[in-house]
């Protein structure tokens, strides 16, 4: 078996058998039940499909047990628009018409295949997730892949504990979904004022999209909840910033905007001090994500060192990064929250009430932020820290550094946060002098939701009369006029401007665990409380491998 490098997810394992098939036509495929699948799930409308032997079901309301070892659910009958795949799309070629809406209904499927249970009927039904056989999470093949899934049974291949990572993902706790219009279709791009989870934390958000105007030359986006909480959205404003196509323009977390020329990739970068990945941080969109996980970490801290080579000594730089957080980071808060038991809607109501100043201060305290600093002639001078954007997708993102106190010929970076809140994909840093853009600030011209009433009087204005998004399924759908660009030497970056916050629903039936629960007072303890979970979780996959031998 293959050695796994000790800064990637080792609890997921896969085995896929990858089938490259040319043409001009369009094709799905069946990823694996990987951390990159579960990120693939995109999380937006998906439809969960049971495969028991040769009858098929959908899977509505699913719920997993607080010990992630069943998943209960109602079974109901599969429609024919989702049985596109049963038969392996157009000539069982995982072919597809991308302007048949019925096609199209097969890249929204997540299918669960198990051996035939007599159990499984129209009705209420739980599923025992070791009887899993294998998952196949459906999605576009941009690369006309035929199709790669997972063989054999769930202990052989990816273990429970990658059965339960797929279903987290698509279950999580989150914050609304962004969509834009990319030319062909919605294309999610993202969450908005991720961690804003009670009303004193609201806050502005920069969301890049990347979209494309409809025929009649307007924008459109959606904003939906897809998950048990309440959203609520005060403002959502499209900026168009017109620029030279040789450079790009990024937000920082403060919405200011800087131009990037010639970012340059590090030289080098380490891990914690001792595993080198500077590979995983070159390039963007790779799939080749730096899981910031050293296992042997005491604290439970990780740090990203990384060199940027200054040859003119610029005291000036802005670095560059794409990056999210890890599904793991979610996945300890639901365990948090569980720990309160029947007393969490309480605790919810009394932390409502707290000062914007306590919250914050927890929240740094358990380094949750990822914190950027330099390091100059006197030692390490911090930068800013990261607020949490959330799992769903990568974003990038710009920090700009003086480097009056440094203007050495090397630029050192560091990256810093709990044990496996965040994952980066690129990182680079750019010495160029801003060049100019124009930007133009638009408020929706026409908002409707998922019934088609409008909501576009609470989304114009920062004002405090916030668009409600209390359930699953409730979607905003808003236009916005945009001036076609006549100009072939420019380019166009848009960026969605807003502020709002978010509610978790819960409904624990058990017993508060005040033991458990105590630990979160002190700094550090929800880095720790992850570090002692993930090996947990390390050697129970590490079982499952054994018996597998």
């Amino acid at each position: 078996m293959k050695k796994i490098k000790n800064y990637q997810l080792p609890f997921l394992i896969t085995l896929a058998v990858l089938f490259f098939f040319s043409g001009c036509h369009n094709y799905y495929k069946a990823t694996p039940a990987t951390a990159a699948a579960a990120d693939s799930l995109k999380l937006q409308n998906r439809y969960f499909v049971l495969r028991n032997g040769s009858q098929s079901y959908y899977m509505n309301n699913i719920v997993l047990s607080e010990d992630k070892k069943t998943l209960s659910c109602n079974l109901e009958m599969l429609p024919i628009n989702h049985q596109f795949h049963l038969v392996k799309g157009r000539r069982g070629k995982m072919e597809y018409r991308k302007n048949d809406p019925n096609d199209l209904t097969v890249l929204n499927e997540v299918h669960f295949y198990t051996n035939p249970d007599k159990n499984a009927a129209i009705g209420n039904y739980t599923l025992q997730l070791d009887k899993v056989e294998k998952i196949e999470v459906i999605e576009k093949d941009k690369g006309r892949t035929t199709g790669s899934y997972i063989i054999g049974a769930v202990g052989y291949t990816v273990g429970a504990l990658a059965v339960v990572a797929i279903i987290v993902a698509a279950l999580k706790s989150s914050c609304p979904f962004v969509s834009a219009y990319d030319g062909n279709n919605f294309l999610l791009q993202g969450e908005i004022y991720g961690g804003a989870i009670y009303p004193q934390l609201v806050r502005h958000d920069y969301l890049p999209l990347k979209m494309a105007p409809l025929s009649d030359g307007s924008l459109q986006i959606k904003i939906s909840n897809e998950l048990h909480e309440k959203q609520f959205t005060d403002i959502a404003e499209l900026w168009v910033i017109t620029h030279n196509k040789n450079c790009k323009v990024l937000a920082d977390e403060s919405g200011s905007l800087f131009t990037v020329g010639a970012p340059q990739i590090p030289s080098f970068a380490s891990l914690n001090n001792k595993t080198t990945v500077t590979e995983s941080l070159v390039k963007a969109g790779d799939n080749n994500l730096l899981y910031m996980d050293d296992t042997s970490t005491i604290n439970a801290g990780n740090e990203v060192v990384m060199n940027f080579n200054n040859p003119a000594h610029a005291k000036k730089a802005k670095l560059v990064l794409s990056l999210k957080n890890s599904y793991f980071l979610d996945l300890l808060y639901g365990e948090l929250a569980k720990g309160f038991g029947r007393y969490y809607a309480t605790y919810i109501k009394k932390q409502q009430k707290k000062p914007v100043a306590n919250l914050l201060q927890w929240i740094k305290e358990q380094n949750i932020p990822l914190q950027v600093d330099v390091k100059t002639k006197n030692g390490w001078k911090k930068i800013t820290a990261i607020t949490t954007i959330g799992p769903l997708a990568t974003r990038n993102v710009v920090v700009p550094i003086e480097l009056q106190d440094a203007g050495e010929p090397i630029t050192t970076i560091k990256l810093s946060s709990g044990f496996m809140f965040w994952e980066i994909d690129y990182a680079a840093i750019d010495y160029t002098e801003e060049t100019a853009y124009t930007i133009e600030k638009i408020t929706p011209s026409a908002g409707t939701d998922e019934l088609g009433k409008n909501i576009l009087p609470a989304l114009q204005k920062e004002d405090a009369i916030y668009l409600a998004q209390p359930q699953i399924g409730n979607v905003a759908t808003l236009t916005y006029n945009n001036k076609a660009l006549n100009d072939d030497s420019k380019t166009r970056t848009y960026i969605l401007h807003s502020k709002g916050y978010y509610q978790h629903i819960r409904d624990f039936k058990t017993k508060p665990d005040i033991a458990f629960l105590n630990q979160f007072k002190l700094p550090n303890a929800f880095p720790l409380f992850g570090l002692r979970l993930y090996k947990k979780m390390t050697a129970e996959n590490m079982k499952y491998l054994a018996k597998a031998d």
